[in-house]
């Protein structure tokens, strides 16, 4: 027991014990202050720290606040540019487009100079046509009648068969109702362009009437002879593949491969007026646009 008042513990309890005294004492002649001022010491600190904490919470929340606007407007402004680029893109492409029609266009105008050709792009083809008629977007306004014949760079594509003011349909190559005054560009025999149902499925026309001691052969160039008043002359329209006997009489066809194909083109030209159109048209050469057309001139 003895050992126990004397151990080092003991001895730094009672050291503890008065000082708590002492404090007490202290404070109750001083009215808590000293208390006070320590334990203020103590806590400034910490409300330095809770104030800095939360000032740079709100500085924060703020700045995401404000980080969230500026990335909606500079995403608003860059989506602007986005569509201002891409119009820019389209008008690009739309004039390149044109000019490159244009520059076609004026070298068959230059060869022949009584030409009036209005370019047109095709803008609808019709999916239960079965000679694939196509739809371009120009029409009476710009000058374009019924039987106009309609052509690109390459040949004939087919004939304008009936008009709106700003649209017009184009009845194609590969239809029987279109009838074409033809010539072997090598050998000169004529005859008329036709086609039917079986021969256009295969994509071919036939040069028709051609006689029993034809020189027509594989690899001639067919061209319009400019006869009927529908197409100028000298219109490429394509390259013979065979001759064949016709099995309804004693002559001969051809079967001929158009140089423009209508199931893919885009761009084309209508021939407004030439020197000729409308003269002697007959019916082998006429070809039988709808009722509801508009006609002529």
């Amino acid at each position: 027991m003895k050992d126990v008042f004397h151990s080092a513990g003991f001895k730094i309890l009672i050291i503890v014990i008065f000082v708590l005294l002492g404090l007490m004492l202290a404070t109750a002649g001083t009215g808590g202050s000293f208390l006070s001022d320590t334990f203020g010491f103590l806590s400034t600190p910490m409300e330095r720290v809770s104030t800095l904490v939360t000032n740079n919470a709100a500085e924060t929340a703020q700045s995401a606040t404000q980080s969230k606007e500026e990335l909606k407007a500079e995403n608003d402004r860059l989506k602007q540019q986005v569509e201002d680029l891409n119009r820019k893109l389209i008008n690009y492409y739309t004039y390149q487009q044109e000019n490159a029609q244009l520059k076609k266009f004026l070298e068959l105008k230059n060869e022949n100079k009584d030409f009036q050709p209005v370019s047109a792009a095709v803008i609808a083809r019709d999916p239960s046509n079965r000679f694939y008629q196509f739809t371009i977007d120009q029409g009476s306004l710009a000058g374009i009648a019924v039987y106009d014949p309609v052509i690109t760079e390459s040949g004939v594509a087919g004939w304008v068969s009936s008009v709106s003011a700003n649209y017009s349909r184009v009845t194609t190559i590969l239809s029987p109702d279109t009838k074409i005054g033809a010539i072997d560009k090598l050998n000169r025999e004529s005859g008329i362009v036709g086609t039917d149902v079986k021969l256009a499925d295969r994509g071919i026309v036939k040069l028709n009437y051609l006689l029993a001691g034809t020189t027509v052969k594989a690899g001639d160039i067919v061209v319009t002879t400019g006869l009927g008043g529908i197409y100028p002359r000298d219109l490429a329209i394509g390259t013979v593949q065979s001759v064949k006997n016709d099995p309804y009489d004693v002559s001969l066809y051809a079967e001929i491969t158009p140089f423009v194909d209508v199931k893919t083109v885009r761009d084309v030209m209508v021939i407004t007026d030439f020197q000729g159109q409308g003269e002697a048209l007959d019916d082998d050469t006429a070809p039988s646009a709808p009722a509801s057309s508009q006609e002529g001139k």
